[in-house]
C-alpha cells in the first residue's frame, strides 16, 4: 500500500487518480473527481482543499489509492492463477518473471519480490 502522507507518493497517486500523467493537467472532470468541490466533503475547490485541509486531501487520495491499487506482475499473475503455490516471501515458488518473458533482463542480483512487484503501466 502506498503512503500518501509522503509528498512524492501523494503527488504520484493524485496524478494517477486525476489522469494527469504527463501533462500535469487534471484530465478528470471536477464532478467525477474525489477532490472536486462537490465530492470532497468541504465544499471547496481541490486547490483550496489542499491548502486549507491538507490532511483531508491526503485522506481522500489515500482512500482512492487503496481502492485502486497499481497493477503489478504479481497481482496480474495471481488474478489469472489464484491457486499458485507461493513461497515465504509471497511470490510464486520457483517461477521467475524473466522465465515468463515479463521483464527484458535477467538480473538475479535483484530479489524475486522486486521483479514480481514491478508496476505494469
Amino acid at each position: 500500500m502506498n503512503d500518501c502522507s509522503k509528498a512524492e507518493i501523494y503527488m504520484l497517486e493524485k496524478n494517477r487518480m486525476t489522469k494527469a500523467y504527463e501533462s500535469e493537467v487534471c484530465r478528470l472532470r471536477c464532478e467525477n473527481c474525489p477532490l472536486g468541490k462537490g465530492n470532497n466533503g468541504k465544499g471547496v475547490s481541490c486547490m483550496q482543499l489542499e491548502l486549507k485541509y491538507p490532511k483531508w486531501a491526503i485522506q481522500i487520495v489515500q482512500g482512492w489509492s487503496n481502492a485502486n491499487p497499481r497493477k503489478t506482475y504479481l497481482s496480474e499473475f495471481l488474478r489469472n492463477y489464484p491457486k499458485v503455490k507461493l513461497n515465504d516471501d509471497g511470490v510464486p515458488d520457483n517461477i521467475c518473471p524473466h522465465m515468463l518473458g515479463l521483464n527484458d533482463t535477467h538480473d538475479c542480483m535483484r530479489s524475486c519480490i522486486e521483479c514480481w512487484n514491478q508496476v505494469i503501466d
